[in-house]
């Protein structure tokens, strides 16, 4: 297994149950605008380890109540990904499932990860990833910088990627003392 995905509403919750209460590392954070399509929402995608190189990956979408939130969204967001650790396995894994029938994305690079994406019988997405690198200690630090500012402008009444990415600039500014408190 590489990671389960699940969707969250309150990613400073989240994060503190996970981080806080189990113990969890916050191990990366990917921000994305426009991902799948244009109308696809602006995103923050953030992964706790588990072990073993297994993760735990939450997504917070941007100006999304939980009642509004589309089918097709939840559907991408919720899914199990399975570990590969070469591209070769990658590709045999997609033309083995081309051949049995199942329809597959090509390979699609996000940040540290080239994925491919399936469907079960059961409409359940499924997902065969590798990593194009470890996640290391800059992505750590990346991370928790993402998502404190990600819980703050998450509490604000228009949350926007763009405010996240604003407060995070500020944040990275305040921890290498660019910024006079």
């Amino acid at each position: 297994m590489d990671h389960i995905a699940m969707v969250t509403w309150d990613p400073a919750a989240t994060y503190e149950f996970y981080c806080e209460v189990l113990g969890l590392p916050l191990v990366h954070a990917i921000t994305a605008t426009g991902w799948v399509t244009e109308e696809f929402p602006d995103f923050v995608h953030f992964f706790f380890g588990l072990g073993k190189g297994n993760y735990l990956a939450f997504f917070y979408y941007f100006g999304m109540p939980r009642e509004e939130a589309p089918g097709d969204v939840m559907h991408r967001s919720r899914h199990l990904a399975f570990h590969v650790d070469t591209e070769e396995e990658l590709l045999s894994w997609r033309a083995k499932l081309k051949k049995k029938g199942v329809r597959v994305t090509p390979p699609l690079a996000h940040e540290l990860l080239e994925s491919i994406y399936f469907d079960d019988p059961n409409g359940i997405q499924l997902e065969i990833t590798r990593p194009l690198r470890a996640f290391g200690e800059i992505d750590m630090r990346d991370a928790h910088l993402t998502l404190r500012a990600l819980a703050d402008v998450a509490a604000m009444p228009e949350p926007a990627v763009q405010a996240m990415w604003q407060r995070k600039a500020a944040l990275v500014g305040e921890h290498v003392g660019l910024v006079n408190s």
